[in-house]
């Protein structure tokens, strides 16, 4: 399966083009470097869809630890298309998911460290880090949601994997996530308007 991506932007005089975004090449990968503490770190080679000094968005069949139902649907499941767009400098990244019939079930949020990037000697991304806070957020296309891993989370507090100061930016950062979600400006327009068809 073959996924074309593209962006639907309203022109705007206000909001002129971004000049300073790369084309990406078909079928173009990027090594993503997930860690989780204390010590967890994997690779990922991930397709690479579009990529600019704001955001870097990328695609995946993803495999989660156990599905998510939501009204007694699956909505995250094995082999569930994503696209993820990782922000630079915030804590938290977006994927927007399709399920085996490519319609879109929602939008998985992970609070995590502000994203990491490398580049190769010609300045091409090569590898970009992030590192999972453990707490994340489902958001249903209706807009009610689920926190999610709150366990884990609290886990990862208490065997001191995460520091005191570290628990109360995550528990900040999803907060602020839900007043966003709950006012309607949650998930951000790029990504609302970024498209994929098959």
């Amino acid at each position: 399966m073959k996924w074309k991506a593209g962006i639907r932007r309203e022109p705007s005089s206000s909001n002129p083009p971004d000049r300073t975004a790369r084309k990406v090449k078909k079928m173009e990968t990027v090594t993503l470097t997930y860690k989780r503490p204390p010590d967890r770190v994997n690779h990922f080679q991930q397709e690479l869809l579009y990529l600019d000094d704001d955001v870097i968005v990328t695609s995946q069949r993803v495999k989660p630890s156990s599905p998510i139902i939501q009204n007694g649907e699956m909505v995250l499941g094995d082999n569930f298309a994503a696209i993820w767009f990782v922000f630079t400098g915030l804590w938290y990244d977006v994927g927007k998911v399709y399920n085996l019939d490519n319609e879109w079930t929602g939008y998985y949020c992970d609070v995590l460290k502000p994203v990491k990037r490398r580049v190769d000697a010609a300045g091409k991304l090569d590898c970009f880090e992030i590192t999972d806070l453990f707490l994340d957020l489902w958001i249903n296309p209706n807009g009610t949601y689920e926190i999610q891993d709150e366990d884990e989370f609290q886990e990862a507090v208490q065997n001191g994997a995460i520091d005191p100061e570290l628990e109360a930016k995550a528990r900040d950062v999803l907060s602020a996530l839900i007043v966003e979600v709950e006012t309607g400006k949650f998930p951000p327009q790029f990504v609302r308007e970024y498209i994929i068809s098959v």
